[in-house]
């Protein structure tokens, strides 16, 4: 699986945590991930970045909150 972290970023380090568990998990449940990716459509595509964008806004926000704390 490409690694789609920013080791640059501040938080690099997690999104390595969540590369290493996404891998795992399709390992295990035997999944290509090349065969995958050839399955999906531009629309699947699109609505997959679309879905990890806003989870990733969703976890800067909450991390965000629990630093305030």
């Amino acid at each position: 699986m490409k690694n789609v972290s920013n080791e640059n970023s501040p938080k690099g380090i997690s999104y390595k945590v969540v590369d290493v568990l996404v891998s795992n998990v399709l390992q295990r449940n035997g999944v290509n991930i090349e065969k995958a990716k050839n399955k999906l459509s531009d629309a699947e595509k699109q609505a997959l970045k679309e879905m990890v964008e806003d989870l990733k806004s969703q976890v800067d926000e909450f991390v965000k909150q629990n630093t305030k704390e």
